[in-house]
């Protein structure tokens, strides 16, 4: 019954859309169901669209007999619309971050340091160790140091 209610939301809101237009929801035209699938392209997620194309088809196989799902136009227009959501995932996932994972990394490591655990040395603190200068001095020359303040740079007058 819960696929019935989503497949009469869906249907509804189709015929909604096709009455704005002035198009005709039954018999449907393939471009129509098309065009339907872009329009809710910006106002649902991918999942919510390829859902809602289903449950119309569904309705409008009942109805008609056709299945506006496998007509070539739909599926290729579908195929558009999953490859963007994709891109636009891909691209939100691949946006640099505030602040780079080695400063956060670094900052618990000289925590748990100062707390009496030991910390791990990189491969150039281990070859400086090796050539007999101290701790200290390996540490410093690896580390980054990070001030708390921004750094403040002179405005120069342009010349015209």
């Amino acid at each position: 019954m819960a696929a019935k209610r989503g497949d009469d939301k869906a249907w509804n809101e189709f015929i909604s859309w096709c009455g704005e237009r002035g198009l005709k929801a039954v018999p449907a035209n393939p471009w129509t169901l098309a065009a339907y699938a872009r329009w809710s392209e910006r106002h649902h997620p991918y999942p919510t669209v390829a859902k809602n194309i289903e449950a119309i088809a569904r309705v409008h196989h009942t109805k008609t007999r056709k299945r506006l799902d496998r007509h070539p136009m739909v599926t290729s227009t579908m195929r558009l619309i999953e490859t963007r959501a994709k891109a636009k995932k891909s691209a939100k996932d691949k946006q640099a971050a505030l602040f780079p994972e080695d400063d956060i990394l670094e900052k618990k490591a000289a925590k748990k340091g100062k707390a009496g655990k030991a910390k791990k040395s990189t491969g150039k603190a281990k070859a400086i160790k090796a050539k007999g200068k101290g701790k200290k001095t390996a540490m410093k020359k690896t580390r980054k140091k990070m001030s708390a303040s921004p750094k403040l740079v002179s405005r120069r007058r342009l010349k015209s």
